[in-house]
């Protein structure tokens, strides 16, 4: 078979204009600093267990994993990242259905991001209103862009879908407009995002004397009620490790794996440099900031203060740091920065989505239309065949928060995913003789097998309840992963009809 036949075309297409800072910004989206120091987390602490500690194993933990992904990047560094890594390894049909699974789990998780970003809307609102007592911040928040979590009318529902429907439209557009708008849009809302938690942090650290008087009537306005006697200790008295290590799942689920973004896009690398470090310096930027913005939450609230306040999910880092901030100004920007965490992940999420489809339809898996590109390197029909499905997964949340809230627990196909790239990394150890791969593969295997039966077993994931396996998560997992099936199999017949042999294709790494 000539090459030619193998591949779409001789090249990709695309351009080589991704900087290390494009790269890091990527990843930093995927690991979701802003929103793991939000709601994520850290209501579900319990006693003994301490957050900056956890964060600090699980940074430990993904190492492995973050070497796993660098060396891969160095060797094949092609668009599609992990996808080619996997098929490439472990086999075509394999690649295709994990692949498959993925971008349906990660299309439904945008799509309900999208929507529930209307809680850091109305927390920011909320927070901001009782703070300056302005009573229409506060009828907004009680009757318009209310809290998406508690009861919305259908209404309410709406307009969550209107809000998040036009923000995925604008980012998708900027990106079909020029592929590199879209890159420099997630640098600029990454580089806001950050620059705000920092802020917040340096808040946090010179405002720490006034956080009794500032704190406690913002948590009253919230109905939220903690013992001002608690002892303001940094550490519990009984540090437990069974229950610190109980939010390691947590961390996993929003942060430290989700490093795949940035390799994705690996073929677009402008440099050596960005292959080397992208993966590492984003791991450290985010297990730095999580870890500290954890602890200095206990050095000035004082661990038994947070252990009683974070569960009402009102209390958290943002909202402490908007409490102390004593300046409507600096509110605002605070809570601008916490709302566009949202759209910071959204757009890390059109990009790196539309580079899956297009490596699927490089490799002659997807119809070859979803890898053209228009004239300014964008490809276009990946776009549109994203937003189509993210749309349409909107509408889930207008009809049934509950099932919305399901669809959370299909982060358990991300653990799966994972797990084939640990497996596919020793292979290609042994293939390539290198011992440090095999090693950090297998490590990254164990680690993933452990996440997946965490994923599969504990409540906090949502694929189970204590009532037994979530049914609605469940269909979506498997219709998953039968959707590659099929998916494979049709488009193996239709390749086979034209003379083409779709094995081949995956004995071959795709050109740049």
């Amino acid at each position: 078979m000539e090459r030619k036949q193998v591949f779409v075309r001789e090249t990709s297409g695309l351009i080589k204009q991704v900087s290390l800072t494009d790269a890091v910004m990527l990843n930093l989206a995927n690991m979701s600093i802003g929103i793991a120091l939000f709601q994520s987390i850290s209501p579900y602490i319990t006693q003994g267990g301490v957050l900056w500690m956890a964060s600090l194993i699980g940074m430990f933990l993904a190492l492995p994993q973050a070497l796993v992904y660098t060396i891969f990047n160095r060797k094949v560094g092609r668009t599609g990242g992990d996808y080619v890594w996997i098929s490439r390894n472990l086999g075509g049909i394999i690649g295709t259905i994990f692949a498959v699974a993925y971008l349906l789990e990660s299309t439904a998780f945008y799509a309900i991001i999208s929507f529930f970003s209307a809680s850091s809307i109305n927390s920011a609102l909320l927070t901001i209103g009782y703070l300056n007592h302005q009573n229409t911040l506060i009828y907004v928040t009680e009757n318009v862009i209310v809290n998406p979590y508690a009861t919305p009318t259908l209404q309410q529902r709406l307009i969550f879908y209107g809000i998040s429907a036009l923000a995925f439209v604008i980012i998708v557009l900027i990106n079909i407009l020029h592929s590199k708008w879209g890159y420099k849009l997630v640098t600029s809302l990454g580089t806001f995002s950050i620059l705000t938690i920092i802020l917040a942090m340096i808040i946090i650290a010179i405002n720490a004397k006034h956080f009794d008087s500032s704190v406690i009537p913002l948590l009253k306005d919230f109905n939220v009620t903690v013992s001002l006697n608690l002892p303001k200790t940094i550490l519990p008295y009984s540090i437990s490790l069974p229950a610190t290590l109980s939010l390691l799942p947590l961390f996993s689920l929003y942060t430290y794996p989700w490093m795949n973004a940035g390799p994705a896009v690996s073929s677009e690398f402008r440099g050596d440099k960005v292959s080397k470090f992208n993966v590492f310096f984003s791991l450290l930027i985010t297990g730095i900031l999580v870890t500290l913005g954890f602890l200095e939450m206990d050095v000035v609230g004082g661990y038994y203060f947070n252990l009683n306040a974070y569960p009402s999910a009102i209390y958290n880092f943002w909202t402490v740091a908007m409490a102390l901030s004593l300046n409507p100004i600096i509110e605002w920007i605070l809570g601008l920065g916490l709302i566009l965490w949202n759209y910071f992940v959204l757009s890390y999420g059109v990009l790196v989505f539309s580079r899956y489809v297009f490596a699927l339809s490089f490799d002659r898996v997807f119809p070859e239309k979803l890898s053209q590109l228009n004239a300014h390197g964008s490809p276009v029909y990946a776009h549109l065949l994203d937003i189509t499905l993210t749309l349409l997964f909107l509408l889930i949340p207008v009809f049934s928060i509950d099932a919305a809230i399901s669809l959370y627990g299909a982060s358990i196909v991300g653990m799966l995913y994972f797990l084939a790239v640990g497996i596919s990394a020793i292979i290609f150890g042994q293939k390539t003789k290198s011992r440090l791969m095999k090693i950090a593969g297998i490590l990254t295997t164990i680690y993933f097998v452990y996440l997946t039966y965490e994923a599969a077993t504990n409540p906090l994931f949502g694929f189970s309840t204590t009532s037994g396996v979530n049914i609605i998560t469940l269909s979506f997992v498997l219709g998953s992963f039968v959707s590659g099936i099929i998916i494979w199999s049709v488009t193996k017949y239709m390749n086979l009809k034209k003379g083409i042999d779709l094995s081949l294709t995956f004995k071959e790494i795709p050109p740049e």
